[in-house]
């Protein structure tokens, strides 16, 4: 006989708890085994996994690649911008591919500021005395306005804006430079002499002794003007670089005068026009500037002119033998101080007296500022032109010349 016990509802319902409790534990086992294992699973391939680097390839360009049957693939030039900027060419590069590939054309516009180059060049700035700075022949400047330059002008103070001679003697003309820097440089004392109808445009101020009469050739006057009592003078305004104590150095032979800023701030050379005097080759003149005892005459000349007042500093330089002797060498000017970002104005005048060979230095001297070098033989620095865009003169180092460092601030012209 079979016994058949039949479970009360009592017991049924606590088996059916008992049967949710483990489907909703098993399900819960399973979702955190899920997360665990996700969790794991991260940590491996992200965390733990370190990065494959980047594979580089590299590409040979047309120039460099050896030699090879493949024909280079096209360059891609850019059209013709209508600014009136400097252009910058541009050439793209493609590497070689399997499958001829279509490139579109790409216009690119040109830099606002001048490109510094390894040469000390700018894009647009001319190279040396190329045609920005003027030619071989003329290193008074170019007859052409461009980029950032000074505007020079060119008197003959022998004959009148007709051509009749004005018989001024040299020392009527030293008084007559004299009276006109320490008078304000007024434009209109120099209308009553002859002006070459051309005029020329610098970016730096610079000429190894060279015969007087290449200035009146450079502004297309030799014709009509001998080559003695003629002076040139570089008008303009410029934008400071940077902030700080700066000081002109240089020399001119016979003259060269800076006003920065509405003051005269150097006058050095073989000839002073702030005193109307010739000053080279003169040891009382050069001791009373370097602030040696005695010469008290003239120093206090010097003080009154308010220009090279003692103890002046000179530096002689290895490859300036002539003006070593004659001048001690290139001196410097007064200190001024200007501010980043803002404008001054400045003019230059350069001058022959009495004719035969002419030349010029103006460099730059940030004071304070070590110098990037010194010359070998005499340990003075070397210092960067005074210069309104990045093009630099290539001297003939078999002549004598004054060196310089061709790295420099530049002073932007402002028109």
């Amino acid at each position: 006989m079979s016994l058949h016990i039949e479970p009360t509802e009592d017991a049924v319902e606590t088996l059916r708890k008992e049967r949710r409790k483990n489907y909703i534990a098993a399900l819960a086992t399973s979702i955190l085994s899920v997360v665990l294992a996700g969790a794991i699973l991260y940590s491996l391939t992200i965390i733990i996994a370190p990065p494959e680097e980047p594979k580089v390839v590299g590409y040979i360009t047309p120039d460099e690649a050896p030699p090879s049957d493949t024909p280079p693939p096209p360059e891609v030039q850019r059209e013709t911008s209508s600014s009136s900027h400097a252009e910058t060419p541009v050439k793209v590069v493609v590497a070689a591919a399997a499958a001829p590939v279509s490139l579109p054309k790409i216009d690119i516009d040109p830099p606002d500021e001048p490109v510094m180059l390894e040469e000390g060049t700018a894009l647009g700035m001319g190279d040396g005395f190329g045609p920005d700075l003027g030619d071989a022949t003329s290193a008074f400047g170019t007859s052409q306005p461009s980029g950032s330059t000074l505007v020079g002008t060119f008197y003959d103070t022998k004959q009148t804006p007709g051509g009749r001679p004005t018989n001024m003697t040299m020392d009527q003309y030293r008084a007559f430079l004299s009276r006109f820097v320490n008078k304000g440089w007024n434009e209109s004392e120099l209308n009553r002499f002859y002006k070459a109808p051309q005029q020329l445009y610098a970016a730096q101020f610079y000429i190894p002794r060279t015969p007087a009469k290449d200035a009146p050739k450079a502004y297309g006057c030799d014709d009509k003007v001998k080559p003695s009592q003629w002076l040139a003078i570089y008008r303009g305004k410029v934008r400071a670089p940077k902030s700080g104590t700066f000081r002109f150095v240089g020399l001119g032979d016979d003259y060269l005068v800076v006003r920065f800023n509405n003051q005269n701030v150097f006058d050095y050379g073989w000839e002073s026009a702030s005193l109307g005097k010739m000053t080279a080759n003169n040891a009382k003149w050069l001791d009373a500037m370097e602030g040696k005892p005695g010469n008290d005459d003239l120093k206090k000349e010097l003080k009154d002119a308010g220009i090279n007042v003692p103890p002046v500093t000179f530096y002689k330089y290895g490859p300036s033998g002539h003006w070593n002797n004659t001048m001690r060498g290139v001196a410097a000017g007064k200190q001024f101080t200007v501010e980043q970002g803002k404008v001054y104005p400045i003019e230059i005048l350069v001058s022959e007296g009495p004719g035969g060979e002419f030349g010029m230095t103006l460099l730059l001297e940030e004071v304070g500022m070590a110098p990037m070098s010194k010359d070998p033989k005499t340990g003075a620095p070397i210092l960067p032109l005074f210069r309104t865009n990045y093009g630099v003169p290539k001297p003939d180092k078999n002549k004598e010349y004054v060196p310089f460092d061709e790295i420099g601030i530049v002073w932007e012209s402002i028109k």
